[in-house]
C-alpha cells in the first residue's frame, strides 16, 4: 500500500507539473552524467536544453534522409567540428547562437522536405515567406515575430534574404542563402 501511495503521488506530481508548464525540457543526453561546463549550462537552461533536442533530431534526419555515404560521413565530421565550437561556448547566448546556426545547416542537408522549398523560379516573396518559415521553426517562434528582406541575387547566381527574429529579451539576426532560381534555401546562418 505505501509503495502505491508513493507512485500515486509522484505520477500526481508529474501530471501537475506537465499541466502548469513547470516541467523541464530534457537535453538529448543524461544531465546526471553532465561532465563539462558546457553540459551544465545545458541542463541549467530549459531553452537551449530544448534546442539541444532539436538539433539531436535534426542531426538524425539528416543523415537518415542523406541519399550518399560521403555525405554521412561530412555530416558526422562537421558535427564534431560544430561540438568543439560549441563546447567553447561561455554564455547561454553564446549556446542558442551555435545552435540555431547548426539546426538550419542541418535542416538545409534534408533536400526535398520542409519549408525551405518552394515553387521553381519563386520570386522575392516566396523566398521571403520561405525564409520566415525556416527562421520559425529554428527559434521556436511565431512568423509575426520575424520580418525578412529580400536583399537580391549575388554574383554566384544565388540569393539572399536578410531577417531579424524578435524574441522575448533580444534579437537575432539571420540570413538565407537560395539556389539560383529561389527554389531552396541552401543556408541558413545566424549572425
Amino acid at each position: 500500500m505505501a509503495i502505491s501511495s508513493r507512485l500515486l503521488v509522484s505520477g500526481l506530481a508529474l501530471i501537475f507539473m506537465s499541466v502548469s508548464g513547470t516541467a523541464r525540457a530534457a537535453p538529448s543526453f543524461d544531465c546526471s552524467k553532465a561532465a563539462t561546463q558546457v553540459e551544465n549550462m545545458i541542463c541549467d537552461h530549459p531553452r537551449i536544453a530544448q534546442l539541444d533536442s532539436d538539433l539531436a533530431d535534426a542531426y538524425r534526419t539528416a543523415l537518415r534522409d542523406s541519399p550518399w555515404a560521403s555525405a554521412n560521413r561530412r555530416i558526422r565530421a562537421e558535427q564534431k567540428q560544430w561540438i568543439a565550437r560549441r563546447n567553447r561556448c561561455e554564455t547561454p547566448r553564446c549556446l542558442g547562437q551555435v545552435y540555431h546556426q547548426r539546426i538550419g545547416v542541418l535542416y538545409g542537408e534534408v533536400s526535398g522536405s520542409g519549408p525551405e522549398n518552394g515553387p521553381a523560379q519563386a520570386g522575392p516573396d516566396t523566398m521571403m515567406a520561405s525564409c520566415r518559415d525556416r527562421a520559425a521553426h529554428v527559434f521556436h517562434t511565431r512568423q509575426s515575430n520575424i520580418e525578412t528582406k529580400y536583399e537580391g541575387q549575388r554574383t554566384d547566381g544565388s540569393h539572399a534574404v536578410n531577417g531579424t527574429v524578435y524574441l522575448r529579451r533580444a534579437e537575432e539576426t539571420f540570413q538565407c542563402s537560395f539556389m539560383d532560381d529561389g527554389s531552396r534555401i541552401t543556408r541558413f546562418v545566424v549572425n
